[in-house]
């Protein structure tokens, strides 16, 4: 115990430049110590999260999005979720490409 309190007084002595002794220092260390460890671990307040983010832009666009899941959804066997979902694009004003798409996977389903 005493070869440990002497390594840790050489240790702080070295890291500080201040020589404490004993118990002294050993609490004065100790409370040098669980000040950094504070600072370390201090975290500013962060700014609040919005909710009403507009997230069209992240995931492209709907319609796309929405055949794609629906290409999943057949492979899955979950065929009436595809349709609902194919209905909605088509119901939406698709342009051609997407019209010809959600067609030919309802016709997919249908056989």
């Amino acid at each position: 115990m005493d070869n440990l309190l002497l390594n840790l007084e050489t240790e702080f002595y070295f890291i500080t430049g201040v020589y404490l002794e004993g118990v002294s220092g050993l609490l004065f260390g100790l409370l040098f110590f669980s000040l950094v460890m504070y600072l370390i671990r201090f975290e500013r307040k962060q700014n609040p999260i919005l909710n009403n983010i507009d997230i069209a832009n992240e995931i492209g666009d709907e319609k796309i999005a929405k055949i794609n899941l629906s290409r999943s959804l057949i492979e899955m066997d979950q065929s009436d979720e595809a349709k609902r979902l194919l209905g909605e694009v088509l119901d939406n004003e698709p342009t051609q490409k997407e019209r010809v798409l959600a067609s030919e996977m309802l016709a997919k389903i249908s056989n």
